[in-house]
């Protein structure tokens, strides 16, 4: 076993060293064994991340019984809710490079053996795994848990049992059209979101928790259980100890995360009708792998996948109802025909053994193959003269009649223009309303047009207009809508050349999106795009970061 950090622990010369560790109340035993990070996005802020203490002392004691030594260091962790429909979004997914930075900085810095990574939500899952491969030392996730559902009152305007908090924006847009009231709004903003923890859809925090473990770099069946569940901290308990096994044997993040993990990601997502931030957040933890992997490969692979979990918001399942039927798990064992179960896992065994002790509890939350919720696949990606670099869409959360989608262009320029816009009624039944200068470098920062989708569904608008942007949506969205527009406006692409009364045909099936007009008589005109104000590590962002059909990364080698 090679323990690195005993490079910087034996002899005199490295007695300054042992002597910060001892001015912590380390001793000279502990210091013999295999040091492990603790990496904790724990923070008050974040309701995914709140309960994170609990499971850090539980990971810490798994690795202590286990034979190592735990340190711990926190990393960022912003709340995609409390930024969303304002300029904090701009600063989300930006902050997932910044978590990858820091867990470089602090595991090469002071020369650490392994880790494990706990965090719940949209942007630090990823970031923490593309920090895993960049430093590659072995290392297993572990997430804080979902929260546990709201249940709806009897004679409720959406129907079904169970609510989570994606509910409330879309009630506002309910609230505004008349078709709800003040008291039934303040009732949903009061009981939508019952405890912490990650929220109880299946948008992007949930969607990442699960391909973590569809990775291999999750303890099986983590993903799903309950923040607030007693199986949360033995979970945790069981990573501490699992990551010393990791060690004993030299397994690490790349012998995990291989291309075909990766294709077994996109296959999980496509099932359960995950999150259209996938696409840029395992486009990214390929780069940083140096896994050669890009976003049509994805969509080829994703396409053939039918969506087999109706959770929301692509159905009326919650993470509780995932969770009691088996979980991740269940789904890769309904998927094995199609997935490659020859790789490891952070078990220490192949994904193989892990699937024999899988069980399928309820054929109606997870649908075998030959009964799927939708034959088409849950995520989509979609060229033409408007996305010649691709795009994305999730036609598991688009209604049946407006998967193909011809209309004339609404534009705005901006997320706020457009949240205008819609509040004051300007946006009419049979439009396509184009959402542009949201890219990474247009936002700048590709912020989420979560709340404009969210307020047409609310006004009976989801699926008489189509939304597309070149920013991006959240997992929570459905309704009508094309994200990830490549090249962006920023990078001159078509779409800043679009203009009001233009006809656009979106075709999700045929995975086309294309409008009818001459785009070189256009940019002979001159150039539209704007240059996108930015400051502070936004400026930063904005000059070094690639397009969003590359995964949006910063990139870190030549």
């Amino acid at each position: 076993m090679f323990i690195r950090s005993k490079d910087i622990l034996s002899g005199p010369e490295w007695a300054n060293v042992r002597a910060l560790y001892k001015s912590s109340g380390f001793t000279d035993d502990e210091m013999k064994k295999p040091i492990i990070a603790v990496v904790n996005a724990y923070n008050s802020v974040c309701p995914g991340h709140f309960l994170l203490q609990q499971v850090s002392q539980r990971v810490k004691e798994g690795i202590s019984a286990a034979g190592g030594m735990a340190v711990e260091f926190g990393v960022i962790g912003a709340c995609d809710g409390v930024a969303m429909g304002h300029n904090g979004m701009k600063h989300i997914l930006p902050g997932r490079e910044i978590l990858a930075n820091e867990i470089e900085t602090m595991m090469e810095a002071h020369r650490l053996d392994g880790m494990v990574l706990i965090g719940s939500c949209d942007k630090i899952v990823p970031g923490m795994l593309m920090g895993a491969v960049r430093v590659n030392l072995p290392t297993v996730f572990i997430n804080g848990g979902p929260t546990l559902p709201g249940r709806m009152k009897e004679n409720n305007p959406y129907g079904g049992e169970y609510i989570d908090h994606s509910i409330i924006q879309q009630s506002e847009g309910a609230l505004k059209a008349g078709l709800i009231s003040q008291e039934q709004f303040d009732w949903i903003e009061n009981n939508a979101v019952p405890t912490p923890g990650s929220c109880a859809m299946l948008g992007t925090a949930n969607t990442m928790c699960c391909l973590a473990e569809a990775l291999g770099m999750a303890l099986p069946g983590a993903a799903a259980i309950p923040a607030v569940y007693s199986k949360r901290l033995a979970m945790a308990y069981d990573s501490g100890k699992a990551v010393m096994a990791l060690v004993e044997k030299d397994i690490k993040p790349r012998d995990i995360i291989t291309k075909e993990s990766i294709i077994n990601a996109v296959k999980v997502n496509s099932a359960i009708g995950g999150s259209t931030n996938a696409v840029l957040h395992l486009l990214a933890i390929a780069y940083e792998a140096e896994i050669d992997f890009n976003i049509f490969e994805f969509g080829d692979e994703a396409k053939d996948v039918p969506h087999l979990v109706p959770m929301i918001p692509a159905g009326q399942y919650t993470l509780l109802d995932f969770y009691e039927a088996g979980g991740v798990q269940a789904i890769m064992a309904e998927l094995q025909s199609v997935l490659d179960i020859k790789g490891m896992t952070c078990t220490t065994k192949s994904l193989e053994d892990n699937l024999k002790d899988a069980k399928n509890y309820n054929l109606d939350v997870i649908r075998p193959l030959a009964n799927p919720v939708h034959s088409r696949g849950g995520i989509g990606i979609l060229t033409g003269n408007l996305a010649s670099h691709g795009s994305v869409t999730k036609p598991s959360a688009i209604p049946e009649d407006a998967l193909y989608f011809k209309g004339k262009a609404k534009i705005f320029e901006s997320e706020q223009d457009a949240l205008t816009g819609i509040r004051n009624h300007e946006v009419r039944a049979g439009e396509v309303v184009v959402i542009r200068n949201e890219g990474p470098k247009g936002g700048p920062g590709m912020p989420e047009m979560y709340k404009a989708m969210k307020l047409l569904v609310g006004m009976d608008l989801g699926s008489k207009v189509c939304v597309i942007t070149d920013g991006r949506f959240s997992g929570s969205n459905n309704g009508c809508f094309v994200g990830h527009i490549c090249p962006e406006a920023a990078d001159d692409g078509n779409i800043a050349y679009l203009e009001d009364g233009d006809t656009i045909v979106v075709d999700v099936k045929n995975g086309s999106i294309s409008a009818e007009v001459d785009f070189e008589a256009r940019r002979s005109q001159g150039k539209r795009s704007k240059t996108p104000q930015a400051t502070g590590y936004l400026y930063q962002y904005y000059k070094n970061v690639r397009s969003a059909s590359e995964g949006a990364v910063i990139p870190v080698r030549d």
